[in-house]
This record gives C-alpha cells, sequence and structure tokens, in this order.
C-alpha cells in the first residue's frame, strides 16, 4: 500500500471532509497523513485519530485576511516542503486550489501523484471577498494545475462537469455524503436532547448549523420562527451573523443558538430536528455549485427540507420531492411555507422520501470510489 500524505489549510482532524476521506484510506490499508494548519497553537503538533496521523504546522493567521493571507499561505508552503521530503509520500492529496500549489511544486520534486480534491469552486467562493482581478488570478492558476493533476475529486456532478472540460485527466465524484447510521437515534435519546436544549414542547424544529457567513439567509429564517409559534428554531455556528442571531434569541423563546459546534454533535442535533433549513444567497457565484453538507444530513437522518433553489440542492429537492424550495429567500416566502411544513402529514411525506435517498447518497459509496481510484496507483508499485 501507498503513503499518503492530505495538504488542508485548517487543522484537518474537525474537518468532517477531511477525516472522512482519510479514514476511508487508512481502511483501505493505505498509511495516511494530514498536514494541516493550525493557526491559534504557539507549536507544531500531531495527534493520531481513527488510525491517521494529523500533523499540524503552527502559523499565527486568522481566516478572512484577504490578501494578506497570500503572504501566509506562501510560508505555509514552505514548510510543508520540508516535512514533505522528509515524509517522501507516494501521493499528495490537495484539498482546496489554496494547498495545489505547495503540493504541486513537492509532488515534482519527489516524482510522486497529485490529487486535487476541490470541495467548491474555489474562485468562485472567493469572489466578493478578494479584488476582482485576484478571483481572476484564481481562475487561471485553477486552469493551470488542473490539467497537471492525475486525479480530480470534487463533491457534485456540476462540478465534475466544470473540471472535465478545464482538462481535467480523470475526474471523480466524492459526495460529502453521511452514514446514516451515525444519524440513527432512539425515541427517548431524541426526547431528552431536545429537552436539554430546551426546545419548546409540542413545536415543530428546523435546524441549521453551519457557516453563518452573510450569504446565509438566517435572519429571514429567525423572523418568519419568531412570528410563528407552532415553530421553533434551532441555529449553530459561527460567523458574521453570529450577533443577529443572539438579538433575535433574546426576543424569541422559540430560537435557540448553540454557537459554535463541534462535528460529533451534528449528527444528534440534526435528528432533534424536523426540517433543516438551507439558506443561500442566490446572487453568489457559488449558488450553481452548492451541494451542501446541509442536503446530506437530511438524507442521512431522514428529514425534510426548507432551502433556497440553488445548485445541486434545490435539483435534488425538485427531482425528489423531499422538501420546499424558496425562490427567494424572505421571512414572508418563508412564512408561506411554514404554512404548508405545519402539516405533520405532509412533513412525514417529505421525510420519507428524503430517507428514501440514503442507498444513494451513502459514505460507503464514496469511500469505496476513493478507494478504487487509489488502488490502481497502489498496483502500480507506488509504495511507502
Amino acid at each position: 500500500m501507498m503513503r499518503v500524505c492530505m495538504l488542508v489549510t485548517n487543522r484537518g482532524y474537525d474537518d468532517p471532509r477531511v477525516c472522512m476521506e482519510a479514514r476511508a484510506l487508512a481502511a483501505g490499508g493505505h498509511q495516511v497523513t494530514v498536514l494541516g494548519w493550525d493557526r491559534e497553537v504557539d507549536a507544531d503538533y500531531r495527534r493520531q485519530q481513527d488510525g491517521v496521523e494529523f500533523h499540524c504546522l503552527q502559523l499565527r493567521s486568522t481566516h478572512g485576511a484577504g490578501l494578506k493571507q497570500v503572504l501566509f499561505l506562501g510560508r505555509f508552503w514552505w514548510r510543508m516542503q520540508a516535512v514533505l521530503r522528509a515524509m517522501r509520500p507516494a501521493v499528495i492529496h490537495c484539498h482546496d486550489l489554496d494547498t495545489v500549489p505547495g503540493g504541486y511544486v513537492a509532488a515534482r520534486r519527489l516524482k510522486a501523484k497529485l490529487v486535487f480534491d476541490a470541495h467548491e469552486n474555489f474562485p468562485d467562493m472567493m469572489d466578493g471577498h478578494l479584488p476582482c482581478m485576484a478571483v481572476r488570478a484564481l481562475r487561471r492558476l485553477e486552469a493551470w494545475f488542473v490539467p497537471r493533476c492525475d486525479l480530480l475529486i470534487s463533491v457534485g456532478q456540476r462540478l465534475v462537469e466544470y473540471y472535465r472540460n478545464l482538462g481535467a485527466r480523470q475526474v471523480i465524484l466524492v459526495g460529502n455524503w453521511k452514514d446514516r447510521q451515525a444519524y440513527e437515534f432512539t425515541a427517548d435519546q431524541v426526547a431528552q436532547s431536545r429537552q436539554e436544549l430546551g426546545v419548546p414542547p409540542n413545536t415543530i424544529v428546523i435546524g441549521f448549523v453551519g457557516n453563518l457567513g452573510r450569504e446565509r439567509c438566517v435572519e429571514p429564517l429567525l423572523a418568519a420562527v419568531a412570528a410563528d409559534p407552532r415553530f421553533s428554531c434551532i441555529i449553530g455556528g459561527g460567523g458574521a451573523q453570529e450577533d443577529l442571531v443572539r438579538q433575535y434569541v433574546q426576543r424569541a423563546p422559540t430560537i435557540i443558538y448553540l454557537g459554535r459546534v463541534a462535528p460529533a454533535r451534528v449528527p444528534l442535533i440534526t435528528a432533534v430536528c424536523d426540517v433543516v433549513y438551507y439558506g443561500f444567497d442566490q446572487d453568489n457565484p457559488n449558488a450553481y455549485w452548492s451541494a451542501p453538507n446541509k442536503l446530506y444530513e437530511a438524507i442521512a437522518a431522514g428529514k425534510a427540507l426548507l432551502a433556497s433553489d440553488v445548485g445541486e440542492i434545490g435539483q435534488t429537492i425538485k427531482d425528489e420531492r423531499c422538501g420546499l424550495l424558496l425562490t427567494t429567500a424572505t421571512a414572508e416566502t418563508i412564512g408561506q411555507a411554514l404554512k404548508a411544513l405545519a402539516s405533520r402529514e405532509e412533513l412525514g411525506a417529505m421525510a420519507q422520501r428524503a430517507q428514501a435517498l440514503q442507498t444513494r447518497f451513502s459514505a460507503q459509496q464514496a469511500a469505496e470510489t476513493l478507494r478504487q481510484a487509489y488502488a490502481s496507483w497502489a498496483a502500480e508499485g507506488r509504495t511507502a
């Protein structure tokens, strides 16, 4: 089997996609190290988790630093070279475009296979956060690197086609699909968790745990729930709208804010909810590609969805009728949707249709697709 090094610009061990893929490859017999970047510590460190080594490099910085982040990225790429030279992996697996330049240099030196794992369309994600000139440079950078990677992995079919059109040699779809067993809880466990969270009795619970950036349409949901006593809302996560959520909590006893939530807590919180919410700014360039975790969490838990009509989540809801779509996410449109969701019968039918998708969108299938792609390289004799 092969020695694999995954590169990621976060700590890695609390990134659900990174952990899922690292576990899958380790279970396939590969020796996997995740080389990450911890912005909040004073020294490098290592930890073991699920048969995977996480090697975190210390480099003080913050998220959302704009163009200044390029300087920190350059230092991270430089520091990773020494680790990769000592490790001599057979495969360098780059998570997102911001790790690819450093990974490419190391792969050329070490004659290693190069994998680009695109969690999203990175230039589109940066649109609005970086100057237009910088976004255009990212697009050119991406177009140059894609044909030079041995394998391109992405999270949705639309992105798969996009990278094929950019000239990718081999593209596979490894979705952010969930293990449904992790989302299975007894009625007593759900009832106890509702009580501990302070969910008002007999309310229909709508939940959203994720990034609270301004592109997430959180305020319309909170306004609609606050105006309808039949519903309550659980919000978790951090970001630019944290203070806004706290303000609503003060005004409406049916709104519960959990703060930042550890990934291990997400399955039970999802099970507590009756509806999973995903609001997204439809004018955001990244909306077209959207195949978010919320979609697959709802499927794994067998829950109805309430979402903006964007990307692959919108297409799935249209095709499978496992939720309701919002043409625009406003307090008024969400309020109208709540009237339909108030029907327990209709809510149950949507949940059943979501549950029926569990076989198609399974974590086991995603892991097997990844392992098969690596198996051909192992057969070539590219061992650790």
